[in-house]
């Protein structure tokens, strides 16, 4: 028994270390300070939040599947590497149990991690008018009604004290309405909801947009802190070249010179996305980098620099669908390899 017990204690031991190890392969914290062999004290964590208020290349993704505890940390967001910046909460955002409650709690204040309600707009009430009733007689009709549904979405980010909105806007691939596909009620709508958050609102809390801010209002790229694109399967640097062109273009279209966004500023909020509901276990497609090399579509995409005027320039940063699809990969003996390996690129730890 002595020695089964001396073993265990070893082994235990042992894994702990490995599992240390692991974890510091996540943290990928550019800052004056070597903190590669940090035994995650309150320092760590201190640097770490501050790392993320810092002017960066942002680590983002979709998280589904969302159960806040268990044998595995793949449904956790405590599971996620350190230096992911913020997430969107896809699908099960409501009715938060208890060990979601504290997942979120712990991220939020620990790591400094964001979470964003995040679900699709196309017409006023969606995801948000009580079962039964009549969406006309509960919202009421014209701006009001956007007015009235806009503050329920905060409303929602308020009561489970999430950290803003991840606006899915996709009017021309399957989700037109009232909302989605007239200019007139995308001003409305993100007007009133920019009065709660967004960088207008002087909060703090986070708005962005996803799936096509190139076809947006072109008055209202100042309302958002994030452009998130669906780049999914990209095969290489001039898709996303293209992508940000169309985007770049929209946003300098503005009909008030104060309103337009310089090509630089489009790109810094310019987020780039790989699905990995389909590629997690590759880390995306084949991708062409700018110099010709072959790599992950995921590692091109934390690899690509904008170039506006003949200069590589910031972007907002990269990100997965589904990213939780890749907590365990095979030959890997790390969580999220792919999505690690993304935000060293982007942002080399110091050492």
């Amino acid at each position: 028994m002595k020695k089964i017990f001396i073993y265990m204690f070893a082994l235990v031991a042992t894994l702990s270390f490995m599992a240390s190890c692991d974890d510091w392969t996540d943290t990928e914290i550019k800052n004056p300070t070597d903190l590669t062999h940090t035994n995650k004290s309150d320092a760590y964590y201190k640097q770490l939040r501050k790392y993320k208020k810092s002017d960066h290349e942002v680590a983002f993704g979709w998280f589904g599947n969302w159960v806040g505890s268990g044998l595995s940390l793949e449904n956790t967001l405590a599971g996620l590497p350190d230096s992911v910046d913020f997430v969107s909460i896809w699908g099960n955002w409501h009715s938060l149990s208890v060990d979601r409650k504290a997942d979120l709690k712990y991220v939020q204040e620990v790591k400094g991690t964001r979470a964003l309600l995040c679900f699709i707009v196309a017409n006023v009430g969606d995801q948000l008018t009580p079962a039964g009733a009549d969406r006309t007689e509960f919202w009421g009709e014209g701006d009001e009604a956007i007015r009235k549904y806009a503050n329920a979405i905060c409303d929602t980010i308020d009561k489970y004290n999430y950290d803003g909105f991840d606006w899915d806007f996709e009017p021309n691939y399957g989700s037109p309405g009232n909302i989605a596909s007239y200019d007139e009620a995308h001003a409305v709508f993100v007007e009133e909801m920019s009065k709660r958050i967004g960088p207008k609102s002087g909060t703090g809390r986070l708005f962005v947009i996803d799936g096509e801010p190139q076809s947006l209002n072109s008055n209202l790229g100042r309302y958002f802190d994030y452009f998130i694109v669906q780049a999914y399967g990209c095969y290489g640097y001039s898709d996303l070249d293209s992508r940000l062109s169309n985007t770049i273009r929209n946003f300098q279209n503005a009909t008030e010179e104060a309103d337009k966004l310089s090509p630089e500023e489009t790109a810094k909020k310019y987020i780039v996305t790989e699905n990995f509901e389909n590629w997690a276990k590759a880390g995306g497609v084949s991708h062409t980098t700018r110099d010709g090399r072959t790599v992950p579509s995921l590692l091109g995409m934390a690899e690509w620099k904008p170039i506006i005027n003949g200069k590589a320039v910031q972007k907002g940063g990269m990100g997965t669908y589904h990213m939780e699809y890749e907590y365990n990969v095979s030959g890997y003996n790390v969580s999220y390899p792919y999505l690690r390996k993304g935000i060293q690129i982007q942002n080399p730890s110091v050492k």
